[in-house]
């Protein structure tokens, strides 16, 4: 059975119980409160008749009038009245003329004492004595139908109650099934609507999210959505990790290549230099490849930090002895503001990798006769190292967009990239404690940099 069915199944039933002793409950207290007052109606002109019969047989009135006056009693359940002289001679009648008088009845001192006779299966009779100054002036009998709580008008009233509580159980239970009706549909639309989200989200589709009335089923839907955006997170997480090693093994076979080719110009010899410059590209790829292995888990880094202490300048002049042969080849000027010594606590690798990739990034932005200018000091308490070049320069609407993965602007679509380098960048020197800036000008070029503490606070491996 759906959950709307269910549901428009139970308002029914709790609407039908609910009315159903609510008309029960109100039905019997208006009957009651009914007999009441058809008691009390019926008393009045009991009380009423004895008075006048007494008055009038007392002034002698005569009986026409006492005809007229007592059938203005005739109310239900009252249907007749007959009244005797003492001698049991019939003075007046009105109404049902059938029935012949019970006696035995008596009043003292104004109340009643005798008995009620059933003649038929729906009359009775009443008898009354009527006193004057203590004497016994006659009797009067009322005929009436039944007690006041079973006459006609009580029967009617009873059956008018009963038939109204069954109209408005009717028009009740009719109105709870259309507001069910609408009600589960709306509640079955939201479920179908999350469920259709739960599918997407399963497919991997892109899904929005849309605002339901009902407050557990937005509950359901938020929690589906954060679970959506974890999964996206982790989707793209993995997808930068690939993309991160991708880049990062391209830039050390990049320029072993280019070595290589250089060394087959003639541009480059084989010296101790160039065997140790192929020693660090292959020391990069291995570290790379040693990386691999935290791909296993989405949620775990690329890698572990390693914080050591080593020499900026040796650093900067081993990555300048790697890529001059790429510079050359391209005609580009690559050159190092020599400042000696300087050194620094950090993670090596990843400082050396977000260099690489700040001066690959310059490298393909930079026209032929153009230059790449490395500078590094140590200033106010801070290390700063500076990547300057003379390249396209970045508009003002992209700057702020540049560290962003995979983006590229508008003037860069036709040179090749994927949009990552930057990113790994900002990912890399943030980690280790670091911040990256960089200025820019249209058709002048741009500056990269690089800036710590002397005494950074570098965060633990994760």
């Amino acid at each position: 059975m759906s959950l709307r069915k269910l549901w428009l199944i139970i308002l029914v039933l709790v609407s039908v119980v609910a009315i159903g002793i609510n008309t029960w409950v109100l039905a019997f207290l208006t009957d009651r409160h009914f007999t009441d007052y058809l008691n009390e109606s019926y008393e009045l002109h009991v009380r009423q008749i004895l008075e006048y019969s007494q008055e009038a047989m007392a002034a002698n009135i005569p009986y026409e009038h006492m005809v007229i006056e007592l059938e203005s009693h005739l109310s239900d359940p009252i249907v007749g009245l007959k009244l005797y002289n003492i001698s049991g001679e019939l003075l007046v009648e009105v109404g049902n003329s059938s029935l012949s008088p019970s006696r035995g009845g008596m009043m003292n001192n104004g109340h009643m004492m005798g008995h009620k006779k059933n003649t038929n299966a729906t009359e009775e009779v009443s008898q009354y004595s009527i006193l004057y100054e203590g004497e016994q002036l006659g009797t009067v009998n009322i005929v009436s139908q039944g007690m006041a709580e079973n006459s006609y008008v009580g029967k009617r009233f009873k059956d008018a109650l009963l038939s109204n509580s069954f109209i408005a159980v009717g028009i009740a239970s009719g109105v709870a099934i259309l507001v069910g009706f609408f009600v589960s549909q709306a509640m079955s639309r939201s479920l179908k609507d999350t469920e259709e989200l739960a599918r997407k989200i399963r497919l991997g589709q892109d899904v929005r999210m849309k605002p339901s009335g009902i407050h557990e089923v937005n509950g359901i839907r938020e929690s589906l959505m954060e679970l959506y955006a974890r999964l996206k997170l982790k989707q793209k997480t993995r997808k930068t990790l690939v993309d991160q090693l991708v880049h990062q093994t391209r830039t050390p076979l990049t320029i072993l290549q280019s070595h290589i080719e250089a060394i087959n110009d003639g541009i480059v010899a084989i010296d101790d230099n160039e065997v140790e410059t192929f020693k660090n590209q292959v020391n990069d790829i291995t570290s790379i490849i040693s990386n691999i292995s935290s791909l296993i888990g989405a949620s775990k880094d690329i890698d572990e930090l390693k914080i050591e202490t080593f020499d900026v300048g040796v650093l900067i002049r081993q990555m300048k002895q790697g890529l001059i042969a790429q510079f050359i080849k391209k005609n580009i000027a690559l050159n190092i503001k020599d400042e000696g010594s300087l050194m620094l606590t950090t993670d090596q690798y990843k400082l050396s990798q977000s260099l690489y990739n700040i001066l690959m990034n310059a490298y393909k932005y930079t026209d032929p006769t153009g230059s790449v200018t490395i500078s590094y000091e140590e200033k106010s308490g801070f290390v700063s190292i500076r990547v300057q070049d003379t390249g396209m320069g970045i508009s003002d609407e992209d700057i702020d967009k540049v560290f962003s993965a995979y983006y590229r602007g508008a003037r860069t679509e036709e040179i090749k990239g994927d949009g990552i380098g930057l990113y790994i960048v900002r990912e890399n020197i943030e980690r280790i404690g670091g911040k990256v800036y960089v200025k820019s000008l249209i058709g002048v070029g741009s500056t990269f940099t690089i800036q710590f503490p002397v005494n950074p606070n570098v965060a633990n491996s994760r």
